[in-house]
């Protein structure tokens, strides 16, 4: 509202007439001393209240320019920009002519604080937003360069603002009733970049960990969700990691601005491996049906070489088509659902060697007399009455067949050495061959000095033994005639035995041979 300034009546008197009038000179301050802000333009000045039919004289001693109404009641005054005091005076005249006395008012021209210092703020998306602060005293805070909307005031403005961009505020500092320059601040919020695209990895234990990779521009890993703790920068990480277990990385990407992304979460899974498949390993003799080797697990592989390179089968049961004799080695490993490999179990197949064959003999004998065994060199004998080696009838070196009867006995024999494994098959032979019947003798006798004739024997034999004792331990000839040589009287026997082609002998018959004395006859006497 408009103060008045009021000043002492004046009374004019001149040599006509005598005048009696008030006047003031108003503004906004009713003090005879004014202040006013250095650079204002249009400060109003007037008369108040003006007389009718009066004009007025206004003038100024320095520090501005009278802009408008100087012979008026009412005048604006453009300030200049140097401080100081200066005085505005105006004189009236009145209706009659007459000029009444000046009326004066000082004016303080005050100085403009200089412009605020200010500082502009930026702000991440989603973060605090810091208040803009400026140096100063009674500091205000306007939305627009018009300073129009004062917004706040107060060295820390807080603007409320959080959403992305870019808010322009103008601060000024108020000093004696002047406020200065406004200075432009701004506030800055800028958006965040995409979070990181990332890939879980999975990895078995034992093998290779991978680095953990994100994609972004300036990527940082944490490993604490509310990213206190930082771990690494870059697009990969090595996490050191080997143990089994799940471990949680959070990556964020931080743009030009040092905007930090919200975090993407990264996983990197050590599975266990299974353990390693029960196995058994197989031997087995040349010649035989080879088994197929067997493994206890899920998804069991074999492979030929420890470096797990040459994948031969897969399944429990794995064929090798293996006959050669040999050591067959193969390495077998399971796999879990999550595709983690075992350490390999190790397995063999072996293929032993035959020993050889027996040495044998076979044996002939004659029925009746004592049947040898049959005998074989080799280690763990064992003997058969079938060729297919179903029906074991004995074991060991020497083998008492039992037969006494004529006839031909086959055995099969065979070897077995430490592994177990049995040799190819010796076939032995007992023949029993039948005795000849005995020979068919006639005793001889004959005169001493007589022409003494040889023994003779008949019989289906090959050839003949005679002996001179009934033991056959004194042989004294063979086949027939037998020529004794005998001379002398006396009775003579001998025992003779056929001997077939086989070998085998008939019982012995006796023979005898008498040689009759001649008589004796005495001298021829006469009666």
């Amino acid at each position: 509202m408009k103060k008045i300034i009021k000043f002492n009546s004046f009374i004019c008197v001149l040599t006509i007439c005598i005048f009696s009038f008030n006047t003031s000179i108003s503004q906004t301050n009713t003090s005879p001393t004014q202040t006013v802000c250095a650079g204002s333009l249009s400060e109003p000045y007037l008369i108040n209240p003006p007389n009718s039919g009066s004009t007025y004289q206004w003038s100024i001693s320095g520090g501005g320019v009278i802009n408008t109404g100087i012979t008026s009641n009412q005048i604006t005054v453009d300030w200049g920009v140097n401080p100081g005091v200066y005085t505005i005076s105006v004189i009236e005249t009145d209706i009659n002519g007459c000029v009444g006395l000046p009326v004066t008012v000082e004016v303080t021209v005050n100085p403009l604080p200089t412009a605020t210092l200010a500082t502009n703020q930026t702000a991440c998306f989603g973060s605090s937003v810091p208040p803009l602060t400026a140096i100063g005293a009674n500091v205000s805070w306007y939305s627009d360069a018009l300073l129009s909307t004062i917004v706040g005031s107060g060295n820390s403005f807080n603007t409320g603002q959080t959403s992305v961009g870019i808010y322009t505020y103008y601060v000024t500092e108020t000093l004696n009733g002047c406020e200065g320059p406004s200075t432009p601040v701004t506030l800055e919020i800028y958006n965040v970049p995409s979070s990181p695209i990332v890939a879980n990895q999975t990895v078995c234990f034992g093998s290779s960990i991978p680095a953990l990779t994100a994609v972004g521009n300036n990527i940082s890993w944490y490993s604490d969700s509310t990213l206190t703790n930082l771990v690494s920068t870059g697009t990969n990480f090595n996490t050191g990691m080997t143990a089994v277990g799940v471990y949680t990385y959070y990556v964020t990407d931080t743009d030009m601005n040092g905007c930090e992304s919200a975090p993407s979460t990264i996983l990197l899974e050590i599975y266990n491996v299974p353990s390693s498949p029960i196995i058994a390993n197989q031997t087995v003799c040349f010649g035989s049906s080879i088994p197929a080797l067997t493994a206890v697990g899920n998804n069991i592989s074999w492979y030929t070489d420890p470096t797990l390179t040459n994948l031969v089968s897969t399944g429990t049961n794995f064929s090798t088509g293996m006959t050669a004799v040999g050591v067959y080695t193969y390495y077998v490993t399971d796999t879990d659902i999550n595709g983690c490999e075992s350490t390999p179990s190790t397995i063999s197949l072996e293929i032993f060697n035959l020993p050889s064959a027996p040495l044998i003999s076979n044996q002939t004998a004659c029925e009746g007399s004592v049947i040898p065994n049959l005998s074989a060199i080799g280690n763990n004998v064992s003997w058969y009455s079938d060729s297919l080696l179903t029906n074991l009838i004995y074991t060991g070196n020497s083998f008492n067949t039992g037969q006494t009867t004529v006839g031909t006995y086959t055995y099969y024999v065979t070897e077995t050495n430490s592994n177990g494994c049995e040799s190819p098959v010796s076939l032995v032979t007992l023949t029993i061959n039948s005795f000849n019947s005995m020979p068919i003798t006639n005793p001889v006798s004959a005169c001493f000095g007589a022409n003494i004739p040889n023994l003779t024997v008949s019989g289906v034999g090959t050839s003949f033994e005679w002996y001179s004792d009934a033991a056959l331990t004194t042989i004294v000839g063979n086949n027939s005639p037998f020529v004794h040589g005998q001379t002398n009287i006396g009775i003579y026997t001998y025992y003779v035995i056929e001997v077939s082609s086989n070998g085998c002998v008939s019982p012995a018959a006796s023979v005898t041979l008498e040689i009759f004395s001649v008589p004796n006859t005495g001298p021829i006497n006469h009666w």
